[in-house]
């Protein structure tokens, strides 16, 4: 009997994770975008000078930026509201390691010749970028928050977020193995113990900004420990937001398509796709034998008819 996990459903159960609400609205607007495509889809040239816009825009340019807002901050560190810390940790040198990450993540991507899998390949290059951005406001954030919250108020901070983040992980978890598999799963022990760390963290730390902030007060600290307390609470929503947006929303995105990359010509079937819109003129050029099938198919369906 085959284990009931994320990657061993059949074609027909997986059918089944395509009834997912979040997954439904990314497929929504992936068809959007395949209906704007040019007729030579995504190999045309309009589309490849529009990446590379984009891409010097956004994941190399924009991402650069806050390099430079950061180093106008420490140079003028005397004259804020709020102490930042003496340690760099959003340098030169950390941005240009991420970009050769995301760049050899983007080669890799370059791999995947089937052209149904390019959206899923399109959309981890973006999600990758909003990754990197993001991993870039939480060093600057953690550079500016530091002396106010000290080390271990950070480490309380990320230990949070790590448990809340497991916590979504095993609901969404569980969602997707009941609809994959049609059937009701109990509550572990596992969950209820994430749940109580999770909520009891976050106690602790609230705990701990709030007799931070309240001594902050009586010596004569308001304004400043309110715009601390509102400092944290954007970053704290921020990174508890983009993790509930991978959980929720890009896991089961990205398990249909290993579904499909698992099952493709079921999944070219059941979608009614010809070989050429389905894996593209390139990629059959190197795999004549699915031309072959396709042709057998079509001749032993018109037999039995």
């Amino acid at each position: 009997m085959t284990k009931k996990a994320l990657f061993n459903a059949s074609f027909e159960e997986s059918l089944n994770l395509e009834d997912d609400g979040f997954l439904q609205y990314y497929q929504k607007e992936q068809d959007k975008k395949i209906i704007k495509l040019p007729k030579k889809g995504y190999s045309s040239s309009k589309i490849k000078f529009t990446s590379l816009v984009l891409t010097l825009l956004f994941p190399i340019g924009l991402n650069f930026m806050l390099i430079p807002i950061l180093m106008v901050l420490r140079d003028d560190a005397e004259n804020l509201t709020l102490p930042i810390s003496k340690h760099e940790l959003l340098t030169v040198e950390v941005y240009l390691i991420c970009l050769l990450i995301w760049l050899i993540l983007v080669l890799i991507g370059k791999m995947i010749k089937r052209e149904y899998l390019f959206p899923y390949r399109f959309h981890f290059h973006t999600v990758t970028y909003l990754l990197w951005l993001v991993l870039e406001f939480d060093l600057a954030g953690i550079e500016i928050t530091l002396p106010t919250l000290t080390v271990w108020g950070i480490l309380t901070f990320i230990i949070v977020i790590l448990f809340l983040g497991y916590w979504m992980f095993r609901v969404k978890y569980r969602s997707i193995i009941e609809r994959l598999y049609a059937e009701k799963i109990e509550v572990t022990k596992q969950d209820k113990f994430a749940k109580i760390l999770s909520v009891y963290g976050m106690g602790i730390l609230g705990l701990l900004i709030f007799i931070k902030q309240f001594s902050l007060i009586f010596i004569g600290g308001v304004s400043d420990s309110l715009k601390g307390f509102g400092l944290l609470l954007t970053w704290f929503v921020l990174n508890v937001g983009l993790v509930g947006l991978f959980i929720f929303m890009e896991f089961p995105y990205y398990l249909n398509a290993y579904y499909k990359w698992k099952y493709p010509e079921e999944y070219r079937e059941w979608e009614g796709k010809s070989l050429e819109d389905w894996y593209g003129k390139r990629y059959l050029k190197k795999h004549p034998e699915l031309l072959e099938k396709g042709d057998y198919n079509h001749d032993h369906k018109e037999d039995t008819i």
